[in-house]
């Protein structure tokens, strides 16, 4: 973060009749919502949307120890900390018995920041290396065009007359439009025919519907004489036999009283 006001560190000594002390300070300026640390505690200048008066807030680790307006102190974690405003600036004066450390960023890890600027080095590196490669190709692929634009260039320039190609293609535009009259009185001539064929086959079917009911009918009837035939022979047949069986006891008849006068003249 930057400062608009230099930071100023220095200890003020004073020396008494009875004891000595010794007080260590910070005194600096931070814009809205710029911080500054110290140890575990965050202090940042903050402002109120609505009214725009700016604040001072402690926090240690997430939880707030406090809040100073403008013309405010407070003792925090052995920190006497005063808040002023100045220009639109949080002005802060921070003093202590102990000497204390104030840094602008979260963590003092430079090796980690160091190690992860190598790494961002490697990668940025590599990409380099990928983007060169690129351009490399894109190069290689512009001579490939530029030779394209030639060969299409001296191609156009052994293109047989275009006045000639006009003419052709006119002419073909009248034998196309030729072929769509002819093609369209085809249709005409096609739909005419095919109404036609629709209607005899919708005729071919209604004679077909036609022969099958007198073939139904007919086969109906041959069953109906044959039915009454075959009882005609049935009941002819049965009056046969009944005239062979009378005539066989006729017979029998005749021929026991035949057989029964035979005995009787034996007998006397």
């Amino acid at each position: 973060m930057k400062l608009l006001v230099p930071v100023i560190l220095y200890m003020i000594i004073g020396f008494g009749s009875a004891s000595a002390a010794s007080f260590y300070k910070w005194s600096g300026s931070l814009e809205v919502r710029q911080s500054i640390y110290i140890e575990d505690l965050t202090i940042t200048v903050d402002q109120d949307n609505a009214t725009k008066e700016l604040a001072l807030i402690v926090r240690d680790d997430g939880s707030i120890l406090g809040l100073l307006k403008a013309g405010e102190d407070g003792e925090f974690e052995g920190l006497s900390i005063s808040f002023n405003e100045f220009n639109g600036y949080g002005v802060i004066d921070i003093s202590s018995e102990k000497p204390f450390a104030v840094t602008f960023n979260a963590t003092e890890d430079y090796q980690k920041q160091i190690d992860g600027l190598k790494q961002e080095n490697a990668q940025l590196k590599s990409e380099n290396e990928k983007l060169s490669k690129q351009v490399q190709s894109l190069q290689t692929e512009n001579k490939q065009l530029k030779q394209q634009v030639s060969d299409l260039k001296n191609k156009l320039k052994n293109q047989p007359n275009t006045a000639e190609l006009n003419a052709k293609l006119v002419n073909l535009t009248k034998e196309n439009r030729a072929l769509k009259a002819e093609l369209a009185n085809m249709t005409n001539k096609y739909n005419a025919v095919k109404a036609k064929a629709d209607f005899l086959e919708q005729q071919n079917e209604e004679y077909r519907k036609m022969i099958q009911s007198l073939l139904k009918e007919t086969a109906q009837g041959s069953e109906q004489d044959y039915v009454e035939k075959a009882k005609k022979e049935k009941l002819i047949g049965s009056v046969l036999l009944k005239s062979i069986v009378f005539a066989l006891v006729v017979v029998g008849l005749i021929g026991y009283g035949l057989y029964r006068k035979k005995r009787s003249w034996e007998l006397t």
